[in-house]
């Protein structure tokens, strides 16, 4: 944990991206380091499911129905399990890896996500959010 920064999730905004010669517009979540905000931060590709998921959580919104984050912790709860916390920890090419933390009676155990399902949990359990200080680091030359 030594090289993991507890960051805050800013929000979730459309960025410009040029792939193969042609611009989209993709969602990415911005996480700012929670010791040094007005300098470090980083934007992370997600899908547009994860985006939304992501903002019902920050604007603290009740749906009429579950969204399927909200199901996994309830499953969890189930399970008698929990998250504990979320690390953004790794790339492979251009995409960003995460795991979860869980706390289960057999002891902790770690889940491969994708780093918006990982946020949106995080988000709706109260839980600490991380990133790998190499990525933090990089802002986002290498995403």
């Amino acid at each position: 944990m030594a090289d993991e920064v507890r960051v805050e999730v800013v929000g979730v905004f459309e960025q410009e991206v040029t792939v193969g010669g042609e611009e989209h517009r993709i969602p990415v979540m911005l996480l700012r380091d929670l010791r040094q905000p007005a300098t470090r931060e980083v934007r992370v590709p997600i899908g547009s499911c994860e985006a939304l998921a992501i903002q019902v959580a920050l604007e603290a919104r009740v749906l009429p129905r579950p969204l399927t984050h909200d199901l996994a912790l309830r499953l969890l709860e189930k399970l008698s399990a929990r998250l504990d916390r979320v690390v953004v920890d790794g790339l492979s090419g251009h995409h960003v890896h995460a795991t979860l933390h869980l706390l289960a009676a057999e002891g902790e155990i770690e889940m491969d996500a994708r780093p918006g399902d990982a946020v949106a949990l995080a988000l709706r359990a109260d839980v600490p959010i991380f990133v790998k200080e190499d990525i933090l680091a990089s802002g986002n030359e290498a995403l």
